[in-house]
């Protein structure tokens, strides 16, 4: 019913939204408009979340990025969380098979930022246990250590990511004008006979 088409790697990297998705033979290709605007948000959001980690790594001001991460880890669940219910309440059809797919990628966004989470939080613990130090202002080759808050920036991004992808899979239902007919139908269910 559903399947991918290439290798998990190259459909990851690959940023068209859902362009390997297949359901019930029908092929479903978005178009260069959300496209491109898949892609320019991506850069917008990486742009803003990386110079926002670096800033406050560099200048060893931890708190503010731990009290972001919390709050935006309960939109994560919560948006996944949704996804999955609706994904299960609406009817048998293209809707309810993208609707399950953006949960499973929400889903595997929330694994991602939960373990940059993890990996930061476990690192910044691990600097205090060694006292570590630096400061900003006169900077020393030791400031190179910095470094190992890449690894777990690149996990929240991929997750951040992960969830845009998953919010602009679904997007298309929802920007268009549904009658109640038409919520009737996508809610329909085949009922057992008696």
């Amino acid at each position: 019913m559903l399947k991918r088409k290439s290798s998990w790697l190259r459909w990851w990297l690959d940023l068209d939204i859902a362009a390997r998705l297949t359901v019930q033979g029908m092929q479903t290709r978005p178009t260069r408009l959300r496209h491109y605007a898949f892609v320019a948000l991506s850069i917008a959001t990486a742009s803003v979340f990386l110079s926002t980690v670096a800033t406050h790594v560099y200048a060893m001001d931890f708190m503010p990025l731990a009290s972001l991460s919390l709050p935006v880890l309960a939109v994560f669940f919560t948006f996944t969380s949704l996804l999955y219910i609706r994904g299960n309440t609406i009817a048998a059809g293209r809707s309810k098979v993208r609707t399950l797919f953006a949960a499973e990628i929400s889903m595997q966004a929330t694994v991602c930022y939960l373990t940059g989470i993890v990996a930061g939080a476990s690192l910044y613990g691990l600097f205090q246990i060694a006292d570590f130090s630096f400061d900003s202002s006169q900077p020393t080759w030791s400031g190179l250590w910095l470094l190992l808050f890449a690894l777990p920036s690149a996990l929240m991004l991929l997750g951040l990511i992960s969830l845009l992808r998953a919010a602009c899979l679904i997007s298309p239902q929802f920007l268009t004008i549904a009658s109640p007919y038409e919520i009737g139908r996508r809610i329909q269910r085949p009922r057992a006979a008696a």
